[in-house]
């Protein structure tokens, strides 16, 4: 199914508008404060003023054609509702109205009903039991739930079967300083299902990486053919599957009425698939903003920068855990180095520069660039992070990071940039960034060697799909 025109509307009505609903006053604000340059349409059936502007009393009064309708009404109106926008030509619609799969009986009847007309009428629904979606490459945003300032525009599009996690997840992003393409919260998935999002974000040309809260796949020979899709066209999916404990099963079951799977059978399709299973909502993110930033990266063998022994030998244990190679430097590398790391130093990957980039603020990037010529590295991980707080003369600083940002690009091979632990990005360190184009940064180490682990395993499973036809594959009807 189609949903460019679901994402991308020039005239959105928000149908049961009303002072009284967090969730009215939220979508009209988020469309209002971020950039959405087309009408917005208010309807409450009593007429009258609604969050300071008229409103309609139905859809039918509306002067102008609708492309999109916001629906939260009470569960046994939608059905109406979806009749008088067909009746207008309205073929989008989002349903933030919840009571129908998850809530039993009665309101799986209802969800049918809405799935079968929806059907006859070539309706694409996103819902019901979703607060919508963030748009935010075209300034798009029924969003029911308030958006975290600020809004970072970026090429990580998101995709999560959970409505109550979705800004969560935004407010972390940006924390990070990872910019999102879209954001999807996808509901019950009655009509437009977490394929069909998939399937618009491999061609979407804002979008560089996919990144998924699962629940269950509905559809998995569909999710496997859009997985394929996604693998050739080079964007990578990360996906944050849950379900791996009876408890998780039953409460994913309770929550969206999804049906899980067997969870060992699922991780071996998905391996084979070349996606990125990951075990956290943080890494969710931060892997998929790595990705975002670097693309496919080129082998195992990686050459370590950092200003501390203590993290050196963090990194020399995790690094092995994720399979990752520190080999020895050549023996040009060495005599190079030697010549620039102080006589107290160690000259051996991981590589210590020492404490004395207090004294020599350009050592570590002087470093940089003589492990990045190394014949026997693929890529660097560098030991870095934007400043904290801005100092009285900030001029130092970003001449600082404009050199480094300049080392960075020009490198011969990926240089991934890791801070030490995982915190916040602040203002000042984003407006670093922004201004010298020093590069993303991965949050923390322990988050960061898991990125990199993940992002060489998908760009030597991308490098076999591209070399060979695919194996026999495992049966995608049950997963």
């Amino acid at each position: 199914m189609s949903v460019e025109a679901l994402f991308n509307p020039r005239s959105i009505a928000l149908v049961g508008a009303t002072d009284k609903s967090g969730w009215s006053i939220s979508t009209l604000l988020n469309l209002r404060t971020h950039g959405f340059a087309g009408s917005v349409h208010l309807v409450n059936p009593r007429g009258g003023v609604v969050h300071g502007s008229p409103a309609f009393r139905s859809l039918t009064e509306i002067p102008e054609p609708v492309d999109l309708a916001y629906v939260m009404v009470p569960t046994t109106a939608v059905l109406g509702v979806l009749r008088e926008g067909t009746k207008l030509g309205i073929r989008c619609y989002v349903i933030l109205t919840a009571g129908f799969g998850e809530a039993g009986e009665e309101g799986a009847r209802l969800e049918s009903e809405i799935a079968a007309f929806a059907a006859e009428n070539s309706l694409v629904i996103l819902g019901p039991n979703g607060n919508g979606y963030i748009n935010a490459a075209a300034d798009v945003t029924p969003y029911g739930l308030p958006i975290p300032e600020p809004l970072l525009r970026g090429s990580v599009g998101v995709v999560l079967q959970s409505g109550a996690l979705a800004s969560s997840v935004l407010a972390f992003a940006q924390a990070r300083n990872v910019g999102i393409s879209l954001l999807t919260s996808m509901g019950n998935e009655s009509v437009v299902t977490v394929t069909d999002v998939i399937d618009y974000l491999v061609d979407d040309p804002a979008t560089k990486v996919v990144a998924l809260f699962l629940e269950t796949i509905r559809n998995p020979a569909e999710f496997a053919r859009v997985a394929r899709r996604a693998l050739e066209a080079g964007k990578p999916i990360v996906a944050l599957k849950i379900g791996r404990s009876k408890l998780a099963s039953h409460t994913a079951q309770a929550h969206t009425g999804a049906l899980v799977g067997d969870d060992d059978v699922i991780d071996a399709a998905l391996r084979q698939l070349g996606v990125i299973r990951v075990r956290s909502l943080e890494d969710l993110i931060i892997t998929a903003g790595l990705l975002a930033s670097t693309g496919p990266l080129p082998g195992r063998r990686v050459g370590v920068v950092t200003p501390s022994g203590g993290a050196s030998e963090i990194i020399a244990d995790r690094a092995e855990d994720e399979g990752l190679e520190l080999p020895p430097f050549a023996p040009e590398t060495v005599a190079r180095l030697a010549e620039i790391v102080p006589a107290f130093g160690n000259v051996a990957n991981p590589l210590d520069v020492t404490g004395y980039v207090l004294i020599d603020r350009t050592l570590l990037g002087r470093a940089l660039e003589v492990v990045t010529a190394d014949p026997e590295i693929d890529l660097v991980m560098l030991l870095s992070e934007p400043p904290r707080i801005a100092p009285p003369d900030p001029a130092p600083a970003f001449a600082l990071y404009s050199a480094s940002a300049r080392r960075i690009a020009e490198s011969p091979v990926p240089v991934v940039v890791v801070s030490n632990v995982l915190t916040d990005v602040t203002e000042f360190g984003r407006k670093v960034q922004q201004e010298t184009g020093f590069p993303y940064v991965v949050g923390g180490i322990e988050h960061g060697l898991h990125a990199i682990g993940a992002a060489v395993r998908w760009s030597e499973a991308r490098a076999r799909a591209l070399a060979r036809p695919p194996a026999v594959p495992v049966s995608y009807k049950h997963l």
